[in-house]
Parts: structure tokens; C-alpha cells; sequence
């Protein structure tokens, strides 16, 4: 009796203890097309397939799950699960890298959706680069699905917990997706814009070499479809890459490229008739400080207008980016992706544990803003810093020619600061101010000053470009004018200053006779953002 009676009581207690564990579901990945309401403007049906690949958690049944969004950078497609089977080759540019964050976050216990933007690999429509009326409205159609066909946690007014991940053209949707969808919580753009055509073609200088390389990348991988309006903005800026190109882009190229960005977004805002507003989404940017295409004041705009609207916006640099060498070395690595001690790849994952997770403080280590000085040092502070005439570079007349060049002709003008540093603990971190004149040195013609910020090194037979950034200044009278922010460590016995080169390749086509004929002088000031290291 009592050995019967014991062995009931066990197997009661045991069937108890099954029933009361939770039921596991096994983390699953599927590939699902996703039907945006937009027309596909290249066959004409009235609704375009977006091809997307959907990763599930392995979760507790009944349970719900945070949603990460994901998007590919320019020229690339979505992850897919196969693409989670081998490891990502992620050494040759940063967007990739975080490509591969998307299996990471996928056994964090995040939903993640993956998706081929409009005109790339597997869907449909022509390419309108983050078109609001198109593209955004891809990835509105994208969150929609979620919402109805996942188990998404939920945050107090009912919104899905939902972030957002991707570089370059990836960085670029999640803005727009932001400023038109308040279900966004928490955003990681990273090395992308603020205004296209002022990165395509800076003070209407336009980068040749840049944007060959992006139109013609594009329609070599086979399986990208441009739109009319992309055709015809490659045929002007970037499809024959051996004559000079106009130096001013269309009106209708400017405008169509224009309205894409988070500064038409920040004007529609500040425009009292329109109703257009843009709300505050808690943002984690982080950009390259040698990025050609969409330099640090991208992000530093980007910052400023997204910081102005309220919610937790910060601010990480670090030495990768976009980079085109001659001839069209595209990608070669650039250097580390952190700063000082914060590797922007597990910041993501820190943001997302406490905006996505309700993990209070995870992200409490990540600055409010952070500049990278190089691979292993970081400025952590509390804005970004606008140079002042502290330390202020005096250029008397200085004649420049195009023979002054990055590619093989003279070494360009160094004008540094009166003295050398002599203190140690000082660093170069913010954005330079120019008060110059360009004047063309040929009336009447039409010229470019190509001014970049160098350092002398004791020991250094030449300076040195710093973040290898040029600021292409028109002929006429610059007040104020914001050059490319930078980032260094200085030691004592540098020589800080100013160079001027007369042809920069990033701007020139690839047979360097763009700028032959550019010869100018330049006078006036720039002030350099010196400051005591933090």
C-alpha cells in the first residue's frame, strides 16, 4: 500500500511539472512577398511585390517578441536564411557588417524582417532612392504585415515595440520610415544622409567619381531597375565618366533627389502650410569620419534636427565609411567601427536591450555624442563642437592651380596655424568654419577651391590629409561657411592647418581632365575646433 501509494504521488508531481512548462516554438526563417499598395512603376500593375525574409525567435507559445526592420545598403539585397548559414565576409564595409547583425539579433530573441528595397534583387517597381511616395510607403506596407501576421510585444499606447537596422541606403529608409510612421520606437541609421544632393554634389560641385561609381554599380549587378527619374540623374552626373560634367545638376534632378531626405523632412516641418510633422523617434546614429560620400555632417545635421524634436538622439563616429580610391577601388577597408572604447556594433544591441526590452540602463555606457580621433581613441561629449577663433588659420592671398592635386601632381598649399601645438592633451574634434574668398584667377571663369584640413607631424616629410576630407568652396565670398567635420589626435610639435588643392579625384572623372583649366586664389580665415581632449 504505502509502495503503491508512492508511486502515484511521483507521477502525479511529474505530469504536474510537464503541464506547467511553457511550450517552446523553434526559432523559424521564411521567405514571404509582401504587396505594397504602390503602383510598380516598372510594369504598370497596381500594386508592387516586395520580397522580404521573415526570422522568428524561438519563444514560449503565447508569448510576444520585439520586431527589428531591416534593409540593405545601395547595390545590395536582403538577408536571407541562407545567408545566416556562413559567416558574413564583413571586412570590406560597414553596411555589411551590419547585415550580419541580423542573425544576432534573431537568436536575441528579436523578430526580424529583412526586406529588398524597390527595384533591387527580388522586388518589384523601379528604383526612386527613398522615394516617400514609393519606397516609404514599401516599408509602411512591410510594418503593416508585421503587425497583422506576428506576435509582437506592445508598448503602453499600443504600438509594437518596433526598431530598425541598416547602413547607407539601409540608414537612409529608416529616417524616411521614421518621419512617416510613428510606430517606429528606436532607429540605428548609420553612414547615411541628410540631403542627397548636397552629398552627391556639395555646393553644386558635383563628386564624378562617386557617382559613376554608384549609377554604374548599380546597373552592373544585373538586377537593379532604375526609374526614369534615376536614369536621367546617372546620365547627367555619373554614366560617361570621361568628359567634364556640367557643374550644376538640373532642376529637375535637384528636386527629384531632393525630396528624399530628412532635410526636405526637417523643411516640410518648419513650413507653417504644411501639415507635415515629424515626431520624435529615440535615435542611435553613427557615421564615418572618413566617409566620401555622406562626410560627418550628414549625421551631424541629422543629429541637430532630430535632437530639436525631443527623444533620447546620439551620436557615434568611427573611422569606416564609403570610399572610392582611383581607379574605382571601392570599399577597401578604412579602419576601426568604434570610438574610443564604444564598438558601434554592440551599441546597436544596447540600444535595442533598453528602447526595445525595457532594459533600463543598457545603454547608459553610449555618449551623447562621441568623435573618433582614430582607430583606438574617441572624444566622448556632451554636443558637437563649431570651431571659434581660438585657433584661427590666416590665409593671405593664396594662388592655386590644378596641378595641386591628390593623384600625382604638385603637393597642394599648407597654411598652418601661426604656432605649432605644444600642449599634449589636446584633440582636432568638430566642425571647421571657413570666412574666405575664392576668387577665379581667369575673370569671368568659374572655379572651385578644394580645402581640406591637414597636420605636419615632427618627423613628417609632408601633412597630412586628416580623414582624407576636402570641402569644395565655389569663387565668390563664404561667410560661415561649415567645412567637413573632423576628428584627430594632435601631439605636441604638430603643425595644424589648412590645404588647398586645385583637383581632387573624388570630384574629377576618371581621365583627370575635369579640372584642367581650374586656377583661383583664396583669402580670408578658417577657424579649426581645437579643444582640450575630454
Amino acid at each position: 500500500m504505502t509502495a503503491c501509494g508512492g508511486s502515484s504521488s511521483s507521477s502525479t508531481r511529474n505530469a504536474n511539472v510537464s503541464e506547467n512548462k511553457p511550450v517552446m516554438i523553434a526559432a523559424s526563417a521564411r521567405d514571404v512577398v509582401i504587396e505594397s499598395p504602390v503602383v510598380d512603376n516598372a510594369s504598370g500593375a497596381s500594386t508592387t511585390a516586395i520580397a522580404a525574409t521573415v526570422f522568428i525567435p524561438e519563444h514560449a507559445a503565447g508569448t510576444t517578441y520585439p520586431l527589428i526592420l531591416h534593409s540593405h545598403g545601395w547595390g545590395g539585397d536582403r538577408v536571407t536564411e541562407a545567408d545566416t548559414q556562413a559567416p558574413f565576409d564583413s571586412s570590406n564595409f560597414y553596411s555589411v557588417a551590419i547585415d550580419a547583425e541580423v542573425q544576432r539579433f534573431w537568436q536575441e530573441g528579436y523578430a526580424v524582417i529583412s526586406f529588398d528595397e524597390r527595384g533591387f534583387h527580388d522586388s518589384a517597381g523601379a528604383i526612386r532612392v527613398m522615394d516617400p511616395e514609393y519606397e516609404v510607403r514599401d516599408a509602411i506596407a512591410v510594418l503593416d504585415w508585421a503587425e497583422s501576421n506576428l506576435a509582437l510585444s506592445r508598448a503602453l499606447d499600443g504600438n509594437p515595440l518596433v526598431g530598425a537596422i541598416g547602413g547607407s541606403y539601409g540608414g537612409g529608409y529608416q529616417l524616411a520610415l521614421a518621419a512617416f510612421d510613428d510606430r517606429l520606437d528606436a532607429i540605428t541609421p548609420s553612414v547615411t544622409w541628410y540631403d542627397l544632393p548636397d552629398s552627391l554634389a556639395p555646393n553644386g560641385v558635383i563628386k564624378k567619381l562617386w557617382d559613376f561609381g554608384l549609377c554604374f554599380s548599380a546597373i552592373a549587378a544585373g538586377d537593379r531597375t532604375f526609374s526614369d527619374e534615376l536614369n536621367q540623374a546617372c546620365q547627367q552626373a555619373g554614366f560617361d565618366p570621361s568628359v567634364r560634367f556640367a557643374e550644376e545638376l538640373d532642376p529637375a534632378v535637384l528636386q527629384f533627389l531632393g525630396a528624399h531626405g530628412m532635410g526636405a523632412y526637417e523643411a516640410r516641418h518648419k513650413d507653417p502650410s504644411d501639415a507635415f510633422w515629424v515626431r520624435p523617434v529615440d535615435t542611435l546614429l553613427t557615421q564615418g569620419q572618413r566617409d566620401l560620400l555622406f562626410p560627418l555632417n550628414n549625421a551631424m545635421e541629422n543629429f541637430r534636427f532630430l535632437n530639436s524634436l525631443g527623444g533620447d538622439v546620439r551620436l557615434i563616429t568611427h573611422q569606416h565609411g564609403h570610399y572610392i580610391g582611383p581607379p574605382l577601388d571601392v570599399q577597401a577597408p578604412l579602419g576601426a567601427t568604434r570610438c574610443g572604447s564604444i564598438d558601434t556594433l554592440e551599441a546597436k544591441h544596447a540600444w535595442f536591450a533598453e528602447k526595445l526590452k525595457g532594459e533600463t540602463g543598457a545603454a547608459a555606457h553610449i555618449p551623447k555624442v562621441c568623435i573618433g580621433l582614430d582607430d583606438d581613441n574617441g572624444a566622448a561629449l556632451s554636443h558637437i563642437p563649431v570651431a571659434t577663433e581660438t585657433y584661427r588659420v590666416t590665409l593671405a592671398t593664396t594662388a592655386i592651380t590644378a596641378v595641386q592635386n591628390n593623384y600625382g601632381g604638385n603637393a597642394p598649399a599648407f597654411i598652418p596655424l601661426a604656432t605649432a601645438i605644444s600642449e599634449t592633451n589636446l584633440v582636432l574634434a568638430g566642425i571647421p568654419i571657413a570666412n574666405v574668398t575664392v576668387t577665379p584667377s581667369v575673370p569671368m571663369s568659374n572655379v572651385v577651391a578644394f580645402v581640406g584640413i591637414g597636420v605636419l607631424s615632427t618627423g613628417d616629410s609632408s601633412p597630412r590629409l586628416i580623414d582624407d576630407q576636402v570641402a569644395p568652396l565655389r569663387n565668390g565670398d563664404h561667410t560661415d561657411k561649415q567645412l567637413i567635420g573632423v576628428g584627430e589626435v594632435l601631439k605636441a610639435g604638430d603643425q595644424i592647418g589648412v590645404l588647398l588643392y586645385g583637383d581632387y579625384d573624388a570630384f574629377n572623372n576618371t581621365s583627370h581632365s575635369a579640372w584642367l583649366t581650374n586656377l583661383y586664389s583664396i583669402s580670408g580665415t578658417i577657424d579649426l575646433p581645437i579643444m582640450v581632449a575630454p
